[in-house]
C-alpha cells in the first residue's frame, strides 16, 4: 500500500519509526518545512527504507508556502505518488489542512497523528468546536498514549478508530550506548535534557535541588539544552549551596545525548506541561532510573510509581528533593529491579509497535473511510485565513 506521511522535518526519532513502518508499507515522507530549526538536528536519514520528498522552502523556513504555491506542489506530488492513504503529524498547519482538503476531494482516507491532551492549555468552546468538526475528515488516528486518546474521544473521535503509540524512540540504540559508555564512579549526577523554556520548569527543578543540597545530598546535576531562559537559570544556580555541582551543556546531537544518559545515575523531567516527553523513553531505554513530573503525558503510560520510575508533582519542590535523596540511597538490587521493569514497560513503546499501530490505523481508514463536507469547508476556511 502506498502511503504519504507529512511532517515538518525528519529527525532521528522519526527515522527510527519510519524505518520500521517501511517494512510493512510503501512509505513516502514529505517534509513540509525541510529547513525548520524548531529542533536543530544535524541529521540526514542514513539509508532510508522509505522515500523522502520535500516542499520548497518558504521565505520563513518556520512557515508553510503561500496557499496557491502549496496547492500546486501538493497536487503535482499526489498526482505522481497516487497515495492510498494520507497521514499528517498534526492538523493546525496550512500544509496539513490543504492535504486534508486534497484527501477529501480525491476520496483518499486521511489519518491524523496527535499527542495533544486536554490539559495542555486552557480550552474554550469555539476552538474545540472547530477541531471537533475538522476531525470528521480523518478516518483514523494515531496518538501518543492514554491522555491524547482521551482528548480525541472528548472531541468526538470514535475510540475504535484510535491507535497507538506515536511517541517512541530507537530503544535498542540507547540500550547499546549504555553498554558502550559504561558509568564510572566519578562525579555521580542527575541528568535533565530539555529546552530552556518556561514549561520545562528548570526553576522548580533547581529549587528542589537546592533543598537536596542543603540536606546533604551529594550527587551533581547536569542540564543539557538551550533556550531563552539560560541566563536566568545560571543566575539561580549561583544561589545554590554548591553551585559548582551543576553543569550546563548546550543542545547536543543524538550520539552525544546517548553518552549523557550512559554516564548519569538518574534522569529528571520536571515540566509543568509536556505533551509527552520523549527524553523519558530515551533514559529508560538507556537503563537510567527516571523521575518524571505528573504533568508529562508519558508519566501515566511509562512510569509505574516505585516500580519503573517515580512520579512527582512539579509544584512541590520538597517532594522532588525527597525523591532525589531516595534515588541516591537506592540499593543496587532495587535499582536493577527498577531498570528491568522500565525496560519491560518500554516493550509497548518501540518503533515496531508504532509500525504496527500505523498499519492498523491505515487498514481501519481504508475499511471505514470518513468524508465530511463540514471538515472540507473548515479546512478551506482555516487554511485561507493563515498568513
Amino acid at each position: 500500500m502506498t502511503v504519504l506521511l507529512a511532517l515538518h522535518r525528519i529527525g532521528p526519532y522519526h527515522h527510527a519509526r519510519f524505518q520500521a513502518a517501511a517494512k510493512h508499507l510503501t512509505l513516502t515522507v514529505l517534509e513540509t518545512r525541510p529547513q525548520s530549526q524548531e529542533y536543530p538536528w544535524e541529521f540526514i536519514p542514513p539509508q532510508p527504507a522509505y522515500a523522502i520528498a520535500q516542499l520548497p522552502v518558504a521565505a520563513d523556513p518556520e512557515q508553510d508556502l503561500p496557499t496557491a504555491e502549496l496547492d500546486r506542489q501538493l497536487q503535482a506530488f499526489c498526482n505522481r505518488l497516487q497515495p492510498q492513504a494520507i497521514v499528517t503529524v498534526g492538523w493546525a498547519d496550512r500544509a496539513y489542512q490543504r492535504l486534508l482538503l486534497l484527501a477529501q476531494q480525491r476520496r483518499i482516507p486521511a489519518v491524523i497523528i496527535s499527542d495533544s491532551r486536554w490539559r495542555d492549555q486552557p480550552r474554550s468552546f469555539l476552538p474545540e468546536a472547530i477541531k471537533r468538526n475538522l476531525l470528521r475528515g480523518y478516518s483514523a488516528a494515531i496518538v501518543a498514549g492514554q491522555e491524547s486518546q482521551a482528548y480525541l474521544e472528548q472531541l468526538g473521535f470514535p475510540a475504535t478508530a484510535i491507535f497507538q503509540p506515536w511517541d517512541v524512540v530507537d530503544n535498542a540504540f540507547f540500550a547499546q550506548a549504555a553498554t558502550t559508555h559504561a558509568k564510572t564512579s566519578l562525579n555521580p549526577h542527575f541528568l535533565c535534557i530539555s529546552r530552556f523554556i518556561a514549561k520545562k520548569n528548570h526553576q522548580g527543578l533547581l529549587e528542589a535541588y537546592a533543598l537536596y543540597q542543603g540536606q546533604g545530598g551529594q550527587w551533581g546535576l547536569k542540564l543539557v539544552g538551550s533556550g531563552p531562559l539560560e541566563s536566568s537559570m545560571r543566575q539561580q544556580i549561583q544561589t545554590l549551596p554548591q553551585p559548582q555541582q551543576v553543569h550546563l551543556q548546550p543542545f547536543q546531537q543524538l550520539e552525544v545525548i546517548a553518552q549523557c544518559y550512559a554516564q548519569a545515575q538518574a534522569f529528571i523531567l520536571a515540566s509543568s506541561s509536556d505533551q509527552w516527553g520523549l527524553v523519558v523513553n530515551e533514559a529508560m531505554a538507556a537503563g537510567v532510573p527516571v523521575l518524571v513530573s505528573s504533568a508529562c503525558g508519558c508519566a501515566i503510560d511509562l512510569v509505574k510509581p516505585g516500580v519503573s520510575g517515580w512520579v512527582f508533582d512539579p509544584e512541590q519542590p520538597q517532594a522532588l528533593a525527597a525523591l532525589l535523596h531516595r534515588v541516591e540511597q537506592q540499593s543496587p538490587t532495587a535499582r536493577s529491579d527498577l531498570i528491568a521493569a522500565a525496560c519491560h514497560q518500554l516493550e509497548h513503546f518501540s518503533p515496531a509497535t508504532f509500525a504496527l499501530g500505523l498499519v492498523r490505523a491505515i487498514a481501519h481508514a481504508q475499511q471505514f473511510p470518513r468524508y465530511s463536507r463540514r471538515a472540507t469547508a473548515l479546512a478551506q476556511l482555516l487554511s485561507h485565513r493563515q498568513p
